[in-house]
């Protein structure tokens, strides 16, 4: 554990505080966190073991990998690019990848840093293929084989955000292609070693020694378990980094003398979307507000590990967390840590003038919402006067308090906003906002029973997209479906038509004129849609 008594003794003791009822057993998984104040004062702490095996715990040199906090690093590589003058960010992305196929508008770089091009998402479309995550792996080729099998994307590129991994796989493809280098050896050179981050790398060998490596951990049972992964894709994930080498990278947003100085402000560029609206999503970063203050951040989640960094100009604060057991929430704990800074600064603008809606106001935002590209639901309902949201994935239904017209925030985190704004949209009626990470819903009607005969559903159906076949049984009178690595989900219904597994996955079924059933379309996790799988028999 490393800290400077230059921040001050209560902060530091707070922080303290904060990590240890995160991370009360000492000899389990840990975190580590690093916190920039005025671009020198430091606080380094950690908590926990790095390495559960070896009984090694975290140190201001544990090197960790960061998930998808690296897209922000691939970001500043084509940066780079385009500072030397080697591609400009409106260049049609086929320039570079001809393979990639044209879907009716030109996609640009500009589309994939900030998540518009509509390419859908390959960790959706690898759980819908029934990929073996846990005994396969991938690669960067094989994702981008994977895409140029589409047929579709889920958008007119520009018309809407939606997070998608493959963005920046594909961006990796762009660098390497140009800079005629490969990704680990450009980004060392031109990233990396001029800012003195002598841990931080991508990943480009899984047989590598990685010395002072933490491993992630998820809990089964009572006991952890470390995921062992197989797979080497990076561009929207794989860099590995350490506490120190993330507090230098924190510096150059406030450096005007490097000459990388360019990064942060090209980083935070916010364009609009086709209809003229200002997005929260820049470029590997989200630029979002929290208690009437910006940010510019980014969190990372893989399975055992959870990351976080998030830099408040105003406060001249920045602040990075990371955990290697993916029950630890490091997002929360971020904002934990930047409320210390608010609380003791008393920053009078931490106080948000909440907005008052009217009981009236309230009603009208009651209702049944379903996730566009998904069949996840959400219920908003009033409890005495108070308005609350409840997912049908589980959980228990949180408060939202307003915020201003037609938008509410989490009660337990105020980074979380709810947007009703919408409705004068056709095809959006709520969002919600994950410091920047936005997810549509619709207002829906269930019904009971909608359609009489589950036996018209029955039987096989292919993809040309996926390479892969679905079975659909009647089992114990239910409707039943059945891929590879994948058995036994029970089909919901509640509209005609329309199933869903409350997986985040909706299979929505057409017929012929004669009303025999021909085909369905699959849409997962808001990020795939129109998916095809045709009847075989």
């Amino acid at each position: 554990m490393v800290s400077s008594n230059l921040i001050g003794q209560d902060i530091g003791a707070k922080v303290d505080s904060i990590l240890t009822e995160v991370v009360p057993a000492l000899m389990g998984p840990g975190i580590t966190i690093g916190i920039l104040k005025n671009g020198k004062q430091e606080i380094i702490r950690s908590r926990g073991l790095a390495s559960l095996e070896y009984q090694i715990p975290f140190s201001d040199s544990t090197v960790f990998e960061l998930a998808s906090v690296t897209k922000q690093f691939t970001s500043a590589c084509i940066g780079v690019l385009e500072h030397k003058g080697l591609l400009e960010v409106d260049d049609d992305v086929r320039k570079y990848i001809p393979e990639l196929k044209f879907y009716g508008d030109t996609i640009r770089i500009k589309h994939l840093l900030s998540h518009t091009s509509g390419i859908r998402n390959h960790n959706v479309l690898l759980d819908l293929m029934g990929f073996d995550f846990q005994y396969s792996g991938y690669t960067n080729q094989m994702i981008q084989e994977l895409m140029f099998r589409q047929n579709g994307i889920n958008n007119r590129p520009g018309d809407k955000m939606l997070y998608s991994n493959t963005n920046y796989v594909i961006l990796a493809l762009i660098i390497e292609r140009v800079s005629g280098m490969k990704i680990h050896h450009f980004a060392e050179k031109e990233l990396f070693y001029p800012l003195g981050m002598h841990d931080t790398f991508y990943e480009n060998d899984l047989s590598s020694i990685v010395r002072n490596r933490a491993a992630p951990y998820y809990r089964s049972g009572d006991e952890y378990k470390e995921p062992k992964s197989l797979s080497l894709c990076v561009g929207a994930g794989g860099v590995y980094s350490s506490v120190k080498d993330m507090l230098k990278w924190m510096k150059l947003f406030r450096n005007d003398d490097h000459d990388l100085s360019y990064i942060p402000s090209y980083l935070t560029v916010l364009d609009t979307l086709n209809d003229g609206r200002e997005m929260t999503s820049a470029r590997g970063v989200f630029v979002s507000r929290y208690k009437n203050l910006t940010t510019i951040n980014h969190s990372g989640r893989d399975w055992g590990l959870r990351s976080q960094i998030i830099w408040l100009p105003e406060l001249d604060l920045g602040v990075f967390v990371f955990a290697n057991s993916d029950h630890v929430n490091a997002v929360e704990i971020s904002y934990q840590l930047v409320d210390l800074f608010l609380n003791a600064s008393g920053d009078q603008r931490e106080q948000m003038t909440d907005y008052k809606h009217s009981m009236k106001e309230l009603a009208a935002f009651q209702g049944i919402y379903q996730e566009l590209n998904s069949d996840m639901k959400m219920h908003v309902y009033l409890r005495n006067d108070s308005l609350f949201a409840k997912s049908s994935m589980g959980g228990i239904p949180v408060y939202l308090v307003s915020q201003s017209k037609g938008k509410f925030h989490r009660d337990d985190n105020a980074s979380v906003t709810y947007n009703f704004d919408y409705r004068v949209q056709d095809d959006i009626d709520m969002s919600v906002d994950f410091g920047g990470a936005e997810f549509y819903f619709e207002e829906i009607v269930l019904t009971e029973r909608p359609n009489e005969n589950l036996q018209d559903y029955v039987g096989e159906y292919y993809s040309d997209e996926l390479e892969v076949i679905y079975e659909l049984r009647m089992e114990s009178d239910k409707l039943v479906l059945h891929y590879p690595n994948n058995c036994c989900y029970t089909l919901t219904e509640g509209q005609k038509d329309v199933f869903g597994a409350n997986r985040r996955t909706k299979y929505a079924f057409k017929r012929d004129r004669k009303g025999n059933v021909i085909s369905f379309t699959v849409a997962s996790e808001g990020t795939v849609k129109d998916i095809l799988f045709k009847r075989l028999d």
